[in-house]
């Protein structure tokens, strides 16, 4: 074999080792690039899903949260309507009490005033016929010295002894006398019996009156106040909590590159073989 063919086929030699290398530095940097690739997809994977897990947890947390201020919000307004019913349960039984008492009082007061009206209508019937009884003794001593007088006077006529008309009009002079005053007597006596009928009639209506009166004043039975509205328990919202983080929820692992590969030592040789021929052919070599 020549120099020259010798070069050539060393230069075929070199140039194919140099593509080999260029195709394994390639593939070497493809495969760093895809294993930073899959590191960082890997890195920025988890921390998704570990961010998926703190989302949901702090979710979770805020619905426990609310759950907690709705059931404390419920309780403190129960508190509340509780202390409201009380205070206005006490004031209607004070209220009630109130009247149950004023309407005792009432009912107390309308009693004696009637005892009173009683008493009062006892007491002017009573001076009435006091009255009246002293009226109707003074007529009667009125008549009684009335016919003293007329006997006495008939007594002195007799003594003087007088007889004749003279007589017998002097004697019917005392009796016109007498029957006279008799007369005014029996009117005076019929006149205050009259007024004293009148004056028991008054004392009558004047006590139907003061009776009528008293029960204007006389207060109602009171009725039963109503009772303050019980307070309802105060319901509570319903809150739906977030749903259950499932396996589709987090991002599946990164899938990692295809391995890429480099020159071939097979492609060398086979460069090689091919620039041997091609000098081979050239020279005239047998079996080329």
């Amino acid at each position: 074999m020549g120099l020259g063919a010798m070069l050539t086929l060393g230069s075929i030699a070199v140039n194919a080792f140099g593509k080999k290398n260029a195709a394994d530095k390639a593939a070497d940097r493809t495969n760093e690039q895809n294993k930073r690739q899959y590191e960082y997809d890997t890195i920025v994977t988890d921390r998704q899903n570990d961010k998926l897990d703190a989302d949901y947890a702090y979710a979770f947390e805020g619905y426990k949260i609310n759950q907690r201020n709705q059931e404390m919000i419920a309780r403190l307004t129960d508190e509340k309507n509780l202390r409201r019913y009380n205070y206005d349960l006490q004031i209607r039984n004070a209220q009630q009490k109130a009247q149950e008492q004023q309407y005792a009082k009432s009912e107390k007061l309308y009693h004696m005033q009637l005892g009173y009206n009683q008493q009062a209508l006892q007491h002017a019937r009573e001076r009435t016929l006091i009255k009246q009884h002293e009226t109707n003794q003074k007529a009667a001593f009125d008549n009684e010295d009335s016919v003293i007088q007329s006997i006495k006077a008939q007594g002195d006529l007799m003594a003087l002894g007088q007889t004749g008309r003279s007589s017998t009009k002097a004697f019917a002079a005392i009796s016109a006398e007498r029957g006279r005053i008799e007369s005014r007597l029996m009117e005076s006596l019929v006149s205050s019996r009259r007024n004293t009928a009148l004056t028991l009639k008054e004392i009558t209506r004047d006590k139907f009156g003061a009776d009528l009166s008293a029960f204007a004043n006389r207060m109602l039975k009171p009725g039963e106040l109503p009772m303050p509205i019980k307070p309802v328990k105060t319901p509570i919202s319903e809150l739906q909590a977030p749903r259950a983080l499932g396996e589709y929820d987090y991002l599946p692992p990164p899938v990692k590159g295809v391995r890429a590969s480099g020159g071939s030592w097979l492609g060398v040789a086979s460069s090689v073989a091919s620039g041997v021929g091609t000098i081979g052919a050239e020279l005239g070599w047998k079996g080329f």
